[in-house]
């Protein structure tokens, strides 16, 4: 019977020690895990949606529809119709800026160049936050007046930007391709007719994947996005 207690007692104590030990190496784990979480960017860098982005979201859903609007600087969009594409007419629309208008004037303070493109990609961002637009660029330099779309090209290096638009649509998949300016305009901004002439030439493609050869992939082009 002595034996027996004996026994039980030890084995108990055995039990204890074990169970502390793996107590202890759980919490361990556990502390070491909050401080990697604490470090860590959040998975989800989006933000999260209020009830009435819900709700548009939840009623985009009986509708399909895809608008690409395409033009050359931050301020050549038509917000009004952007609006009533994508709350309205509920289309999935977005905005193709081909620069970022890093070559503009800015009367309210001191960014020039690119720290001027900074803040106007800044405010296309915030303008699709409200009108629930999205937002795409290419690499082209706003890099001031232009004469002729020829000379924007000859800067931008068509062959290059074309592949950015091309891109664009290829991933978007646009129903519809509205350009805000004239392919034929000589009398305006060079690159509002460069911006029509590309996206003239990348409608057609687009389709023709010989045409176009993408020079990276869809993959090179997220890996930004994913948390470090």
């Amino acid at each position: 019977m002595c034996h027996s207690i004996a026994r039980s007692v030890v084995k108990d104590c055995r039990y204890r020690k074990r169970s502390w030990r793996a107590a202890i190496v759980v919490a361990f784990f556990a502390v070491a895990g909050m401080a990697n979480s604490a470090d860590m960017p959040p998975l989800l860098s989006q933000e999260q949606m209020d009830a009435s982005e819900i709700q548009l979201a939840l009623q985009k859903l009986n509708v399909l529809g895809r608008v690409l609007y395409i033009a050359a600087h931050p301020d050549d969009e038509n917000t009004n119709l952007m609006a009533f594409w994508a709350n309205g007419s509920l289309y999935d629309a977005a905005y193709l800026s081909i620069t970022r208008g890093d070559g503009g004037q800015n009367l309210i303070g001191p960014e020039l160049g690119e720290r001027l493109g900074v803040i106007r990609t800044e405010e296309l961002l915030d303008a699709r936050r409200i009108d629930h637009a999205k937002q795409f660029f290419t690499r082209a330099i706003d890099f001031g007046f232009s004469k002729t779309a020829e000379e924007s090209m000859r800067i931008w290096n068509h062959d290059k930007i074309l592949a950015d638009v091309v891109w664009v649509i290829r991933n978007f998949r646009p129903d519809v391709i509205v350009t805000r300016f004239s392919p034929e305009d000589e009398k305006t901004h060079g690159h509002h007719t460069a911006s029509a002439i590309l996206a003239t030439e990348a409608f057609s493609a687009a389709a023709d994947p010989p045409a176009v050869t993408i020079r990276f992939s869809e993959k090179h082009t997220r890996k930004s996005q994913r948390p470090v």
